[in-house]
């Protein structure tokens, strides 16, 4: 069985690796189901739909103030509404999730951070895939 270890993961914002991360997550694509039951049918039923939700990506880590071309910049881009096309999520040095071509990311979520007593301050992104489903490309 192929395993792949976490620790070579990491997310890119263009050419620069956003600093701090510890998780990335995609949620996947889910198909689209329209119920097609009719009277008398004692189970529903479905079939499939015409569009499918591309899911959404997450990324959290250690707060770095620091990091003004990562962390600040998406953050910027996401208070700005700018639909990204240059997000990598990446598995191992060579293989990597990106949204595919015509598709975007729109950034949702940024500087969701918090601070405990006695730890390092955490921070929390968040954007929703459109127009096509994430990718994998690389090996």
């Amino acid at each position: 069985m192929a395993a792949t270890i976490g620790k070579l993961a990491k997310v890119m914002y263009g050419s620069v690796k956003i600093a701090g991360l510890s998780t990335w997550t995609m949620s996947g694509y889910t198909a689209q189901t329209l119920e097609d039951t009719e009277f008398g049918d004692t189970i529903q039923s479905f079939v499939f739909g015409g569009a499918g939700d591309p899911g959404e990506v997450t990324f959290q880590g250690y707060h770095d103030p620091a990091d003004t071309t990562g962390q600040a910049a998406f953050a910027t881009a996401c208070q700005a509404g700018v639909k990204l096309t240059n997000l990598y999520f990446y598995e191992t040095a060579t293989k990597y999730w990106a949204v595919a071509a015509d598709g975007h990311i729109l950034p949702t979520k940024c500087d969701s951070i918090v601070f405990e007593r006695n730890a390092l301050g955490m921070v929390d992104f968040a954007g929703k895939v459109s127009g096509k489903a994430m990718t994998a490309y690389g090996t």
